[in-house]
């Protein structure tokens, strides 16, 4: 009897952290570009239209406790994007300043309020950390950590750590040593300040509870230069939106580096592979190369410089396929 109430309670547990994946939004893009070109993208991973005035974003100035938050509206379909930007377009407006990129506006489901006092949540930055919450308070995705020890005049979280930098600074060499993946003064090597992130293709459900111990925003999101928006209005992950082949995918593909600085990329598969295909956000192959049947490590050299946001979709011996996100700097 205790036997049989172990399993099933394994059985109750397993399914209930299963159903926690493609369950509920997350937040999918992250865009803190220059000026005001501020942007954060939703995603819907689930099969059901899902009502945003249940929930809102949440600003932690400089990683504090002290959260500022603005509620949202509308809805996103399923499997669909909702595209949250700063408004900023108004020249006669009440903290105009400098106007958001037109490329940006264009991209845009809903422009919240620009007046700082209203709306300090769209203020964000690269040392502040961003929520998804729901209005009862329940913390839905965290991008950063609340309470992380942040300082004003750091610049945000990067991917080095327990390293120190010398630099040049005003003429003068100085080190910095990297702690808890906080860059300081190191703006350059920062992920979090003039860049756009975008969450990798593996995650399929928010971050509920603060990274522990540091925030190593590298495992799940991919960097591109500051004021990039082609991916935005748009997201792909392994939640079922590319096929019930790649739902119930079994094999394990690797490709790094990611992004990709010199048209070159390495695929560690762990299955015979008998294609693999660059695929642009138009849908068209830009790119391909068919095996007989190959297993371990492909080094994969582009016919030709890409830049920007690809797919690159393996097919295996087997039937089944795996597709990635893959950005080409």
């Amino acid at each position: 009897m205790k036997k049989f109430l172990l399993v099933l309670l394994t059985m109750i547990t397993g399914s209930m952290l299963l159903a926690q994946d493609c369950s509920d939004l997350f937040i999918s893009e992250y865009v803190e570009g220059s000026g005001n070109n501020k942007a954060l993208e939703l995603y819907n991973p689930t099969d059901q239209t899902i009502d945003l005035s249940a929930y809102k974003l949440v600003r932690y100035s400089n990683g504090g406790f002290q959260g500022y938050d603005v509620g949202l509206e509308g809805t996103i379909e399923p499997k669909d994007v909702f595209v949250v930007v700063l408004d900023k377009r108004d020249p006669n407006g009440i903290d105009f300043e400098q106007p958001v990129d037109s490329a940006l506006q264009e991209k845009a489901d809903i422009f919240l309020c620009p007046v700082y006092s209203v709306n300090r949540m769209m203020y964000f930055n690269g040392n502040d950390a961003v929520t998804l919450e729901k209005v009862t308070g329940e913390i839905v995705d965290i991008f950063g950590i609340i309470g992380g020890g942040m300082l004003s005049d750091d610049n945000g979280w990067g991917d080095l750590n327990d390293t120190t930098i010398t630099y040049n600074s005003g003429g003068n060499p100085t080190t910095y040593t990297i702690q808890n993946y906080i860059v300081g003064p190191l703006f350059w090597l920062s992920w979090t300040k003039d860049n756009t992130l975008i969450r990798k293709y593996e995650v399929t459900k928010g971050v509920t509870t603060n990274p522990d111990p540091y925030f190593e925003v590298f495992m799940q999101w991919d960097s591109v230069p500051k004021n990039t928006f082609d991916s935005l209005g748009f997201h792909k992950c392994d939640c079922g939106t590319l096929g019930i082949e790649e739902n119930n995918f079994q094999a394990s593909a690797r490709i790094y580096p990611n992004p990709v600085t010199q048209s070159e990329f390495t695929i560690d598969a762990d299955e015979s592979m008998v294609s693999v295909e660059i695929i642009d956000l138009m849908g068209r192959i830009v790119d391909r190369k068919d095996f007989e049947a190959y297993t371990g490590t492909y080094r994969f050299a582009l016919n030709e410089k890409l830049t920007g946001v690809f797919l690159v979709k393996i097919s295996f011996n087997s039937g089944q396929i795996q597709t990635k996100r893959l950005i080409f700097n």
